[in-house]
């Protein structure tokens, strides 16, 4: 029995949902490196991170972001996460969901002679193609190389982009905002040779999960909501986004599909 306990603790330990720091209880969740929206590398730990300490401290909570792999994070069910609900809600049930951003996403392809000319209508356009993605967002695999499309993962946006680029990849399914930062770094002098196709796909979310097992989840959920809500009327929220986005604007209609989310996964916490 003790046995058991002491390697429970040590679970705990190793991946708390809280802190303790100078007496202050800190809530801990996680994320995996996706320049601009996390990283440990950018201020406040980049966009969403931003958007996450901002409307902790209007909350009067204080949170602790550590970056773990995706694959990682999905495989634990009992800690808390950032990022799209949809990678995760398949292997772990949460307290609490709430939407703080949002992101597209576009297919890549490389042409440094500029003839060729991709478009994406349905996923029969894929096929035959080695299309690469990064670990952890693809759910079903076999339903895709049913129909003929090859799907290779990466740890990192960079290594996709790399492989890409040495024609080991056929083309490349990445967020829009992430894309654009990896190849500022990895090859600023031929961004113009990476092009940008729109898929056609709706907004998808970002936001906090806070996991089952969360001490108080419901009343920290309730003050989290309350954070977001102050950052967004005192002017804070679309300050740290225009920051990313140019000109300072935000996609049309982002906080009418912020909203959207916001509803849906309350009706599922409900």
């Amino acid at each position: 029995m003790l046995r058991n306990f002491l390697f429970v603790l040590l679970l705990l330990l190793q991946s708390p949902l809280y802190s303790e720091e100078k007496g202050v209880k800190t809530v801990v969740l996680e994320a995996n490196e996706a320049l601009p929206y996390w990283s440990k590398t950018l201020p406040s730990d980049g966009i969403a991170g931003e958007i996450v300490h901002s409307l902790s401290k209007a909350s009067g909570l204080y949170t602790e972001i550590v970056f773990k792999p995706l694959s990682r994070m999905i495989e634990d069910d009992t800690n808390n996460d950032l990022g799209n609900p949809a990678f995760f809600m398949a292997n772990q049930d949460f307290a609490a969901i709430i939407p703080i951003a949002l992101y597209h996403v576009s297919l890549y392809y490389y042409d440094s002679e500029h003839k060729d000319k991709i478009e994406f209508k349905s996923l029969s356009d894929l096929k035959g193609k080695k299309v690469g993605v990064l670990k952890g967002v693809l759910i079903d695999s076999s339903y895709f190389q049913k129909e003929g499309i090859h799907f290779e993962e990466s740890y990192t946006c960079e290594s996709l982009f790399k492989k890409l680029k040495l024609g080991r990849l056929d083309m490349v399914i990445e967020i829009d905002l992430v894309a654009q930062q990896a190849l500022k770094q990895l090859y600023p002098q031929e961004i113009d040779n990476f092009v940008q196709v729109n898929m056609g796909t709706a907004s998808n979310p970002i936001a906090i999960m806070l996991a089952n097992e969360s001490p108080d989840a419901k009343n920290i959920a309730k003050k989290y909501r309350q954070g977001l809500k102050k950052i967004i009327e005192n002017g804070t929220y679309e300050k740290i986004l225009g920051k990313y986005y140019l000109k300072g604007t935000l996609p049309d209609g982002w906080f009418k599909e912020l909203e959207r989310f916001e509803q849906l996964y309350k009706m599922d916490e409900e």
